[in-house]
């Protein structure tokens, strides 16, 4: 359905050791299980805590996929299987780990329902294992009560609340399970990398390329997702976060900037295109009211959004942020 209407979006056992071999360099868990640890944030993360010396239980829905053989060939990783919606698959996986990070994937389904029992069975999860150190939790922030969100649509009616943007509201909802569990709660921003998938550049007819976004004219918050598996890492090394909640970044800037970088990266001219949140909703591909009201969310509520998403705190717990133009140098962007 959505390739055919010309629009950016497209939807789509650790070995047994000796007490004290699994060991990190740094203060913190020496052992970490990583939730979806094939996919792009697990991804993230994996490889800035073996960067870190750390020993990772990656898990997988799947170990016989080609990423998962991946991951298992790399050292301290062990690759095990769980499912999201299999609370005992997980007690199993996070054995002997004093570490975790969750993540779950709303977009597959786009079930708020199910991604709120999802982050439930984690958390029962990893209330039955002993000696868990530091978990951080992927999360966003509850839109349907900020009042910059007054005038948009309640696009769910939940036991919870209704919700506004469902795919943050069910996360952040999501925080009370985790009630007496050692967790951070790292709220991330939109990725860059989503122009491989998410968002599309649109060719024009004088050889130019354009994407549509309703992100107005300032700022926003944007993550590269190395960044966000170092930030993790450094929020691992600092026991002092736990109860924290912290936001990840790689850079602020406008759409418009965005383009330019693109441009730079790829020697072709992009541009950007502005639209009302409601003129995107209208758009009507699955999803289109709850992007459009997502960066709404982003626009209306910037001073607040980049506050949390502070750069200089960013890069104390990941190291030098990424360079925008390199990084969109070494993607495969999305043309149509």
């Amino acid at each position: 359905l959505l390739s055919e209407i010309k629009f950016p979006f497209c939807f789509r056992t650790l070995p047994r050791r000796a007490m004290g071999a699994c060991f990190s360099v740094s203060v913190g868990p020496s052992c970490v299980a990583v939730l979806g640890a094939t996919g792009q944030q697990g991804g993230a993360v994996v490889r800035a805590l073996i960067a870190k010396g750390v020993s990772i239980v990656a898990i997988t829905r799947n170990p016989s996929s080609d990423k998962a053989k991946v991951l298992a060939g790399l050292p301290k990783v062990e690759v095990r299987k769980a499912d999201l919606d299999d609370q005992r698959s997980l007690e199993a996986a996070f054995s002997g780990c004093d570490g975790a990070f969750v993540v779950a994937n709303f977009w597959e389904g786009m079930d708020p329902n199910k991604e709120m029992k999802q982050y439930e069975n984690c958390a029962n999860a990893l209330k039955s294992v002993s000696g868990m150190k530091h978990i951080v939790m992927s999360t966003l922030e509850e839109t349907a009560t900020h009042p910059k969100m007054a005038d948009a649509k309640v696009l769910l009616n939940h036991p919870t609340g209704g919700m506004k943007v469902p795919h943050f509201d069910a996360k952040n909802r999501s925080h009370a399970f985790f009630k007496g569990l050692p967790v951070t709660f790292l709220y991330t921003s939109c990725f860059v990398e989503n122009f491989t998938s998410f968002f599309s550049l649109n060719q024009q007819a004088d050889g130019s390329y354009q994407f549509t976004l309703p992100l107005g004219d300032g700022p926003i918050a944007w993550t590269i997702l190395e960044d966000v598996g170092k930030m993790t890492a450094g929020i691992f090394e600092r026991p002092g976060m736990i109860g924290e909640t912290v936001g990840s970044a790689s850079l602020h800037c406008s759409a418009a900037q965005l383009a330019a970088h693109i441009s730079k990266a790829t020697n072709k001219t992009v541009t950007y295109q502005c639209v009302p949140w409601k003129t995107f909703a209208a758009f009507g591909f699955p999803g289109a009211d709850e992007l459009a009201q997502m960066f709404k969310f982003f626009t209306d509520n910037q001073a607040e959004f980049l506050a949390i998403r502070d750069l200089k705190r960013c890069q104390e717990l990941g190291g030098p942020l990424g360079d925008p133009v390199t990084t969109f140098k070494a993607l495969s962007l999305k043309y149509a």
